[in-house]
């Protein structure tokens, strides 16, 4: 019976260590499993080389400037002086050109001749802009050459000059033999201005428009979009801000400034000089642009647009940008970026922000980003009530196909909220994660993309996404082909193939999503993985060619379930008791209490009263002691009297 007592908790004890086993591994696995921003979120990019807090003070200064201008132009209409012909004030570090409305364009030679010590032609053929050019609305300034043109922005520890639109028109127009070359230029040293910590040349459209043909920007702009290189923008500033940021509260200037030799005074009240103002600024609200055969190299963005309608840009390069290549920023609406390279810039290749629809992106390629290749953000501008009662809902209506992503360090497409956003037919190549949605965004589509040699996963979906399908995608050489965690999606007809741990895995709550149909193939613990996920219909997905790799203590764990365990020890316990059972021999039949002995073997029987009459049993219990009977032998043991009676025994 030792024996089988032995077996038997040596079967429970093992059944036990096993459980205790399958339970490590498990939990191991929940915390290691393939999250989908675990080692991406620290990822944000090449740093910014320039100086944080000085860039951010001469931002300030410089719309200051623009404004100033401005409210001066506007002031001077006011007073009845004839600003009728282009003329120069001084606001700021240096002279601003002002060229104003006239039924022909500004070209190369009435630069010359409207400042002729700010615009220079220099020894190899190029030109040096020393003074600032602001073109106001119903102004067009043309640059253009036959022979090829260059000109340099002054641009150096002294100071920067930019050549900014106001509500005018700006065309610059080159060949592709001979394209127009605009740069920052330092002087002093006979090269490239490279430094942003004091300030960068720039060219800006604000309002109006801008037609842009075989250009290369150069190494423009600092800190801001606005002043980023290359910047397309519109204008929410209303007339009395403009008034007020040039206007003294006191009615005055202390240092008056000219207008052709004439002094002028902006007094009277702010609102006086606001109505002004907003005649001025008729032309201002949303930019227009047509960019074709583009450059832009070493810019601190590639291309800055907001507050635009209808942008189109095609047939364009941005590259080596410091923060983004192309930015889409806020407001940006029927646009749309053609056969267009984005790659090298120091963050994302083309950032679409919030607040941005209808945009059309494709035959985009975006390479060797310092983070992500495209980027769709369509999440709201506000979450709940706010100080500029900004609404809150969601943008969308943007489509992103036959596209390339490649080589960038984090994601090559991602869509950040937003909704009913369409990304096909893209290849996406090398990057940490392929295709990633999130933010709860809404009625996504991501079909026949083909997505290549992802770190972690090929496509990604998490964090409330609903409504979206994952359709007809070719996915190979990641760890999980398919991962959605928190969300909603119909994932069908995909090819995965090479992956190393998951075809497609679910974590959380995912009702109403559906897989079927896909063909999935590679290695790995399980092809199809939702045992950490609710709600999921799976059906008629093609595993045939999965060669699983399961470890031992996922096996173990598969196959030693709870109560798999606890009939497993039940059944060894029955079967060593019947094994031990079968080792005794079993003897014939035999009296059942052979083995006990008649009470009579073991006591003298019935005694004579006579023979126990004499001896007394003492009332506190001691021994009897025996009567002086002459006739008794020694060797007879003592016997009880009758003189106490039995019942006497015990204690007092």
């Amino acid at each position: 019976m030792s024996l089988i007592r032995s077996l038997a908790l040596s079967a429970t004890a093992v059944a036990t260590t096993v459980g205790c086993l399958l339970a490590v591994p498990a939990m191991a696995t929940a915390s290691t499993s393939d999250d989908a921003t675990a080692s991406t979120t620290t990822i944000v990019g090449r740093p910014y080389p320039g100086d944080a807090d000085k860039e951010a003070a001469i931002v300030a200064t410089e719309q200051q400037r623009i404004y100033s201008v401005r409210a001066i132009a506007a002031a001077a209409r006011w007073r009845g002086l004839s600003v009728n012909a282009p003329y120069r004030v001084s606001v700021g570090r240096k002279p601003t050109l002002v060229l104003v409305e006239r039924p022909q364009p500004y070209v190369l030679s009435d630069l010359l001749t409207l400042i002729p010590d700010g615009f220079v032609r220099q020894p190899d053929g190029s030109f040096l802009l020393s003074n600032d050019i602001i073109v106001q609305s119903g102004a067009v300034l043309k640059l253009d050459d036959p022979d090829g043109l260059v000109i340099h922005l002054s641009s150096s520890a002294k100071g920067f000059n930019s050549i900014v639109s106001t509500g005018g028109t700006l065309a610059i127009t080159g060949s592709k033999k001979a394209p127009v070359r605009i740069n920052a230029w330092d002087a002093s040293k006979g090269k490239l201005d490279t430094d942003t910590s004091d300030g960068r040349a720039y060219v800006r459209v604000i309002g109006g428009s801008a037609n842009l043909s075989y250009v290369r920007f150069d190494h423009l702009g600092f800190w801001s979009g606005v002043t980023g290189g290359l910047s397309l923008t519109g204008t929410d500033e209303t007339a009395s801000d403009t008034a007020a940021a040039a206007v003294p509260t006191t009615g005055t200037t202390d240092s008056p400034d000219k207008v052709h030799g004439t002094e002028i005074q902006p007094t009277g009240t702010v609102s006086d000089v606001a109505a002004a103002v907003e005649s001025a600024t008729a032309g201002y609200s949303y930019v227009t642009a047509l960019l074709s055969h583009v450059t832009s190299d070493g810019n601190a963005y590639g291309l800055f647009v907001n507050g635009s309608d209808g942008i189109k840009v095609a047939n364009s390069e941005f590259r080596n940008s410091l923060v983004d290549g192309i930015v889409l920023h806020r407001y940006v609406t029927n646009s749309t970026i053609t056969n267009t390279k984005t790659h090298d810039n120091a963050v994302d290749g083309l950032a679409m922000t919030r607040a941005a629809t209808g945009i059309v992106l494709s035959q985009l390629t975006s390479t060797r980003n310092g983070r992500d290749g495209i980027s769709l953000n369509g999440s709201p501008l506000a979450s709940g009530p706010n100080a500029t009662g900004t609404a809150v809902g969601s943008y969308g209506n943007n489509t992103l196909s036959d596209s390339t992503a490649s080589g960038n360090a984090r994601y090559g497409i991602v869509v950040l909220g937003g909704t009913n956003v369409k990304v096909s037919d893209n290849t996406v190549t090398s990057n940490l994660m392929g295709i990633v949605v999130s933010r709860a965004a809404s009625a996504v589509s991501i079909r026949g993309n083909t997505v290549d040699q992802s770190q972690k996963h090929g496509i990604a979906l998490f964090d409330g996404v609903t409504k979206s399908t994952v359709e007809e995608n070719s996915i190979s050489g990641a760890e999980t082909g398919v991962y959605l965690r928190g969300s909603t999606a119909t994932i069908e007809r995909n090819t995965v193939s090479d992956v190393t741990l998951h075809g497609i895995t679910l974590v959380g709550a995912s009702a109403g999503t559906s897989i079927a149909g896909n063909a999935l193939s590679g290695s790995g613990s399980t092809s199809i993985d939702h045992s950490r996920a609710t709600g999921v219909e799976v059906d008629k997905n093609d595993s045939t060619h999965w060669i699983s790799t399961k470890p031992l203590g996922a096996t173990l764990r598969s196959i030693f379930q709870p109560l798999t365990v606890l009939w497993i020890v039940l059944g060894l316990i029955v079967v060593i008791t019947a094994i031990g059972g079968l080792g005794r021999r079993r003897p014939g039949i035999r009296h059942p209490y052979a083995s006990h002995a008649p009470l009579t073997a073991l006591s003298k029987g019935i005694l004579d009263p006579s023979e126990i009459e004499g001896q007394a049993i003492s009332s506190t219990g001691a021994a009897p002691v025996a009567s002086a009977d002459p006739h008794r032998s020694s060797a007879e043991p003592a016997r009880p009297t009758l003189s106490s009676p039995v019942t006497n025994y015990g204690t007092s």
